[in-house]
């Protein structure tokens, strides 16, 4: 049974309807409406003052099964996929403009520097070498360290009665 079922049980089993459950704890009749039909997270005071009314602990109820537990969890994970996916792209774009500019700027001193002297570095190679480091930090970032790796780590340990 849910919260919402829950909480109409008991509003009925004291003998109130969803108007006088509002008049009484000075919560909207909308709010009550939607505690009772699961929408949406209550606030602790709308939980409190109905709670009060009824002579029960409403933030106890509120605990979450094992079904919303699982929920919450998988929507985490997707949160966590989504932060890879947006890591992963913009790695991507930045490696595209790299292989773009890059031939560019040598290019452009290859056609303008007057000597090719061997022993001179040329100005490309920092552009390159800067952008480039870049560029492998975000490839670790995005493609070798994993997302709420340590978080999940810690929560399996919890979750386990390991501490």
């Amino acid at each position: 049974m849910n919260f919402g079922e829950q909480l109409k049980e008991i509003r009925t089993s004291k003998g109130l309807t969803q108007n006088e459950l509002s008049d009484k704890s000075g919560i909207a009749l909308r709010t009550v409406q939607r505690m009772e039909r699961n929408e949406g997270k209550p606030s602790l005071y709308s939980m409190n003052a109905i709670g009060e009314v009824l002579g029960v602990n409403l933030t106890l109820l509120y605990a979450p099964d094992d079904e919303t537990e699982k929920r919450n969890i998988m929507e985490s994970t997707d949160v966590q996929l989504w932060a890879i996916a947006k890591k992963r792209a913009k790695f991507k774009r930045g490696l595209g403009a790299y292989s773009v500019v890059i031939p560019f700027l040598w290019g452009i001193w290859f056609l303008t520097s007057q000597d090719k002297d061997i022993n001179r570095i040329p100005w490309p190679i920092w552009p390159m070498l800067g952008w480039g480091l870049g560029l492998g930090i975000q490839y670790v970032n995005a493609y070798v360290i994993e997302v709420g790796s340590l978080e999940q780590r810690e929560y399996d340990k919890l979750k386990g009665g390991q501490k």
